[in-house]
């Protein structure tokens, strides 16, 4: 069964150099973060085992915060996250067959100073 595989594999490219978000990548956010950064957020797995083998789809949620004007720097923050993630191309004991975009989404959070992306991808994984 996949367990934090995923997510370890999301936090790993988002971290390797240059780090995205000045390496101000989070699974818990500190209570008074810099800005921008990106947290690890929810995520989903279904089982999608057959005769041959065992393998799932995990649907996994990253998320760009950013207080910079607009969303010119939150959307910049969010095309390297797409870019890294879709690259992902293996999880520890596990082959990755596919790593999508599924879609994002520009949100302005109701303080009205954060923009904040939600990028959603789609993996497809089988047991190595």
């Amino acid at each position: 069964m996949i367990g934090a595989q995923v997510q370890k594999a999301i936090y790993d490219a988002l971290k390797v150099a240059p780090a995205i978000a000045g390496g101000r990548v989070y699974d818990t956010v500190p209570e008074a973060p810099t800005y921008p950064y990106v947290t690890i957020g929810e995520e989903q797995i279904v089982g999608d085992g057959n005769s041959c083998g065992d393998g799932w789809e995990v649907f996994a949620d990253v998320h760009v915060w950013s207080r910079a004007p607009g969303f010119p720097e939150a959307k910049g923050i969010a095309a390297s996250v797409v870019e890294r993630v879709t690259a992902i191309t293996a999880v520890a004991g596990f082959a990755v067959i596919d790593a999508e975009l599924q879609d994002t989404r520009a949100l302005r959070d109701p303080d009205g100073l954060t923009s904040h992306i939600v990028c959603s991808f789609r993996f497809i994984i089988d047991q190595a």
